[in-house]
């Protein structure tokens, strides 16, 4: 058996490369092990191994590894704390906290080296309970409000005893907010306002000296959120994207703390502001996945103007200049460029089309283009592009034949229904599984007045280069199971490429079939079609792999009519 740093080592690598099959087969090697012998495992080696995969938000194999761990008695403390954290984030709050009693009673009179863990697991507590008092719904229920309470306790108790834990102090400062939000009358605790200034103030010397991380800067991003401070809500939270060792596991947490207590969204001020970045930088990372509905794609597209209006007035008596310039001040470089790439893909979403029998259910998805970006004898006729499987008048598809089906554009109006003409030209599933279809005349003037102020795609002639050292992603946006109102950006990276298939990480959810593909400049390179676990490698190399699997978009056009 490898020892535990070891293992840590090599697991690492296959996460590197979001080798999802790998890293299943080796924590099932791993655990096959653990359980058959005696031999030691290093229990910091171990507790590396779980937090490698919650960076990686893979709790299911966390749970896996733990119980495995636990059962065979190599439970340290740092142990038990990755399993809870991996209950927590699978919503088994129960067992979570039945473990963290057992680690706050082994931990509580840990010297001063290892005071930490009981700090640590008491923030867990806190984070358990708060989950629970978010997921009632119901402010004024009893039980909801003991939730709200012990949270709090759990997190104070921490703060007032070091002030150092400046985390679990803007935890409390969070739901002391949420529970005047609530009108839940909570008293005897301080301000939360003073409690804010006075963590805003300890991580800012921790920037003078050069001794913050990651979380302080998220903390400080709190803190202002708590005081109304946008402008320097985003400064903080600009620098916490930009740290290089701020993983998805990271980012998704602030977003949810974000959505779910300070209950942002994209009506208040705040919310315009921060949670684009939020999702940009979680979409960025590996394994990141957006979802996001087609009421917030609107008002995202609604707020981007609003936005620069906003900063141009009010730093116009510090500086003159207009539009981007302005906002780069505000945003930072590197965060006003991750904005704006964001919006790029948001604006990517308008061209998507939902496919269904009617307006209540998706079979597919496609997307519209120009024609002559297809074929010149097309001209600027709008087209639609999808999978064969998805539409086609061939009976051994198992397809939607063009005549009935109902094509959406919720992003841009789901009330607007459009109906289908004649398939232009199509390839079967077993070949590029691909149909471009018209629209029926007398939906035409309607389509164009629709899509009279929406970009549409530019297409690539090229496909990302392929380099071990530098890997490229590709972006999938779709309707995940065929729902109605959700939009999924999908963060891919690109694996191969044999004309006319291309390759990229991981198997997108059913209902994806026939989504738009594209490049890290939102150009389109390709049409999603298929997706599978064991996926044949291209271009003569043995194995198989979890991949998606999609067709470039210029293999398309050279067959178009040949």
């Amino acid at each position: 058996m490898l020892t535990s740093q070891e293992f840590a080592t090599k697991i690492s690598a296959a996460l590197k490369d979001l080798n999802v099959k790998a890293v299943n087969a080796m924590v099932a090697e791993l655990i096959e092990d653990l359980n058959s012998s005696d031999e030691a495992f290093d229990a910091k080696g171990a507790a590396s191994t779980m937090l490698l995969l919650q960076k990686k938000r893979m709790f299911p194999l966390m749970l896996q590894l733990g119980d495995a761990l636990l059962q065979s008695g190599r439970g340290a403390a740092s142990i038990q704390h990755r399993y809870a954290q991996a209950l927590i984030d699978t919503g088994n709050y129960s067992a979570a906290l039945a473990i963290l009693d057992d680690l706050l009673a082994s931990t509580i009179n840990a010297t001063d080296d290892s005071k930490p863990a009981y700090y640590e697991a008491m923030g867990l507590c806190g984070r358990a309970h708060k989950q629970l008092y978010v997921n009632a719904f119901k402010p004024g229920v009893a039980h909801a409000q003991s939730h709200l309470l012990q949270s709090i306790r759990f997190y104070l108790q921490v703060y007032t005893t070091d002030r150092k834990f400046t985390w679990h102090g803007i935890n409390a400062v969070a739901l002391l907010n949420r529970a005047e939000r609530d009108k839940v009358d909570i008293a005897g605790f301080t301000p939360p306002g003073q409690l804010a200034t006075e963590i805003l103030q300890t991580i800012q010397e921790r920037v003078n000296d050069s001794t913050a991380d990651a979380w302080d800067f998220a903390t400080a991003a709190e803190a202002c959120v708590a005081l109304n401070r946008p402008n320097e809500a985003l400064e903080w939270l600009s620098g916490y994207a930009r740290m290089p060792y701020c993983d998805a596991f990271e980012i998704a947490s602030t977003l949810r703390q974000l959505e779910e207590v300070w209950q942002l969204n994209l009506d208040t001020a705040l919310g315009k502001l921060l949670l684009p970045i939020c999702r940009a930088e979680l979409l960025k990372r590996e394994a990141g996945v957006v979802q996001m509905d087609a009421a917030a794609i609107q008002q995202m597209k609604a707020s981007e103007q609003a936005i620069t209006e906003t900063y141009e007035g009010s730093i116009a008596k510090q500086d003159s200049r207009k539009g981007a310039v302005v906002l780069e001040k505000v945003f930072g470089d590197d965060s006003f460029k991750t904005y704006k790439w964001y919006m790029q893909g948001a604006d990517r979403c308008l061209a998507v089309a939902r496919i269904g029998r009617d307006a209540s259910k998706g079979f597919g998805t496609g997307f519209l283009l120009r024609g002559e970006d297809i074929h010149e004898t097309l001209a600027s006729e709008l087209v639609l592009l999808t999978n064969a499987h998805v539409l086609s008048n061939d009976a051994n598809e198992k397809s939607l034949r063009p005549q009935e089906a109902i094509v959406i554009f919720e992003a841009v109006d789901r009330d607007e229904e459009f109906r289908l003409g004649e398939i232009i030209w199509s390839s079967p599933s077993t070949a590029l599984d691909v149909s471009i279809v018209k629209f029926d005349a007398n939906d035409i003037d309607r389509l164009k007045q629709l899509m009279e102020k929406v970009k549409l795609y530019s297409v690539s002639k090229y496909l990302p280069e392929l380099a071990p050292d530098n890997p490229q992603r590709v972006y999938v946006i779709g309707h995940p199971f065929g729902g109605t109102l959700q939009l999924s950006f999908q963060d891919n990276m690109l694996l191969d490429y044999e004309d006319p298939k291309i390759h990229y990480r991981t198997p997108t959810e059913g209902g994806s079939s026939g989504s738009p593909l594209f490049n890290q400049q939102w150009d389109l390179i390709g049409l999603h079609h298929a997706g599978a676990d064991e996926m044949p490698c291209l271009n003569g190399k043995p194995g198989t792999y979890a991949a998606n699997e999609g067709i470039w978009i210029e293999a398309i056009k050279a067959k178009i009519f040949s």
